[in-house]
């Protein structure tokens, strides 16, 4: 049985996630954007960093239920193709589960692992566009045009993701070891 400290710990972390994903959208809307696709792309994702680092904070029970919560809301408010994301989340959720097994994340580490987690999802969404004929970017123009851009992009956003998570993680510490 849950506790109630671990139950309001995952709404919070689903709060902190849907906040960002607002964020992703305000910067987004102020960001330049190429209606004819032949312009640099920049895709703020603080949405999906902060979920990257969160995610190894929530029990083992909850985790994929919080990877499969964030990916059905991406996908239903910001995309109309449902399974990918919720597959893209839940693959990270088990990446960062089982394969990358740290405790801790140093700046270093949190930014490498947040823009490959980043990178992973344009190339897989980028794939499936290109397998149901959806585009026509080149291999090599969608990473001058997309991916290096939105790299560069989220290399400053995930600084300002790592802060925020420290001080999650060290308010939950507090609370937890309070009670």
């Amino acid at each position: 049985m849950r506790s109630k400290v671990q139950e309001s710990y995952l709404i919070k972390c689903f709060i902190i996630v849907f906040i960002c994903f607002v964020f992703d959208s305000i910067c987004s809307y102020f960001l330049p954007y190429s209606f004819t696709k032949n312009a640099i792309v920049l895709l703020p994702c603080s949405g999906l960093m902060i979920f990257c680092l969160l995610v190894h904070t929530i029990e083992v029970p909850e985790r994929y239920f919080f990877a499969t919560l964030c990916g059905v809301f991406y996908s239903v408010v910001y995309n109309d193709s449902l399974a990918i994301y919720i597959l893209i989340y839940c693959l990270i959720a088990f990446i960062r589960s089982y394969i990358i097994k740290l405790e801790k994340f140093n700046l270093l580490e949190a930014i490498v692992f947040c823009l490959s987690a980043v990178c992973f999802q344009e190339t897989i969404v980028y794939i499936l566009m290109l397998i149901t004929k959806n585009t026509f970017y080149p291999v090599f123009q969608f990473i001058i045009m997309r991916i290096l851009p939105t790299v560069f992009l989220n290399l400053f956003l995930a600084i300002i993701v790592y802060i925020v998570f420290i001080h999650i993680k060290d308010y939950n510490r507090d609370l937890t070891t309070s009670r």
